[in-house]
């Protein structure tokens, strides 16, 4: 899902420092397969919680159960654990649950608001962001301790990712009076401004080998997707069109990017990486949050095209569309477990 600051995407998704006590939800499925799965939030129960299906739109299990709102699930890359945001102690804060629904535990205990977890490529680390009147990225161990707070400044920096390697975080910072990115190491030092342009430069996504960062531009008059290499040099403009584009998500193969764009309606598009060969892949329309299956074959996203917010699944080249949660209630941010 797109989680541009100025609109209502990022608005939907949200609305969804000592390890505290670990346990189990109780409602948490069991003997799912070992692998093509996907996590999303639903407040089918009532209030939002996060699920877990096969890729096939089988096996809906819940994993998390508690009267709060669950939401924003990202996988760690081995596929074991799932990091999330809750409000069940009264604000967001960062959890952590095992696959199989066991092992619950709150990572943060924060006055302010957590959220946008990622994991490092290891495991053994989460980035996040913490808003406590304006946006700092932080991050800890994989078990809540080592809390550091990194390259901090008076204004807002948002949404860490990882690079693939794990050295090093790119972000987003409002520390020169607009939206560039920022690429630092893994421990705060070495912080280097790549875009350094008085437009909005926002939604830093890494290509699967490391080499490029795509991001969001208004530097043409509206919202375009651009890469830079990650050193800063090389930036190219990879879309143009007069729509509305909303974060990147390269393929595994780094030859594409999907994204979702918005033309009077939400859909959801495909470029090449270079950016030739732009396709149209959905006509449902409110086609929001593409994400690639591990082997680039398929792609899942959120619509509300039926009337109601659901979970979809298509072929890589938008054929084959199927609608895998079909539930009156509202069901949305996707993500496909690693492997």
């Amino acid at each position: 899902m797109h989680r541009n600051v100025s609109n209502v995407w990022w608005l939907a998704a949200v609305l969804g420092l000592a390890l505290a006590a670990c346990g189990s939800d109780s409602t948490a499925p069991s003997g799912r397969p070992a692998a093509g799965q996907i996590a999303f939030t639903s407040n089918r129960d009532g209030q939002n919680e996060i699920y877990v299906m096969n890729a096939d739109g089988s096996g809906a299990g819940r994993l998390t159960n508690n009267p709060a709102n669950d939401f924003s699930p990202a996988w760690s890359l081995d596929a074991a654990k799932i990091a999330f945001v809750s409000d069940r102690d009264g604000h967001p804060e960062i959890y952590v649950i095992n696959a199989d629904g066991s092992g619950l535990a709150r990572l943060t205990n924060s006055p302010g608001s957590d959220g946008e977890p990622a994991w490092s490529p290891d495991g053994t680390k989460i980035a996040f962001d913490f808003h406590d009147g304006h946006f700092g990225i932080f991050v800890m161990n994989a078990d809540g301790s080592g809390l550091a707070r990194l390259a901090s400044n008076p204004t807002d920096d948002r949404d860490p990712a990882w690079s693939p390697d794990g050295g090093k975080i790119a972000f987003m910072s409002f520390r020169d009076g607009n939206w560039e990115i920022y690429l630092m190491h893994a421990d705060g030092t070495g912080l280097v401004n790549l875009t350094n342009n008085p437009a909005q430069d926002e939604w830093p996504a890494w290509s699967p080998d490391g080499s490029r960062i795509a991001f969001i531009t208004t530097r043409d008059g509206n919202p375009e997707i651009y890469a830079v290499n990650a050193d800063g040099s090389g930036v190219t403009r990879v879309t143009s069109n007069p729509w509305q584009y909303f974060t990147p998500v390269w393929s595994p193969d780094g030859t594409k990017i999907a994204f979702s764009g918005y033309d009077g309606n939400s859909q959801i598009y495909v470029v090449d990486a270079d950016g030739s060969s732009v396709s149209r892949l959905t006509s449902i329309g409110g086609a929001s949050s593409p994400v690639w299956s591990p082997d680039g074959s398929k792609i899942a996203f959120a619509s509300n095209g039926d009337g109601n917010g659901e979970v979809y699944l298509m072929n890589a080249d938008g054929s084959g569309v199927r609608n895998l949660t079909n539930n009156p209630a509202s069901d949305f941010s996707p993500a496909w477990r690693p492997r």
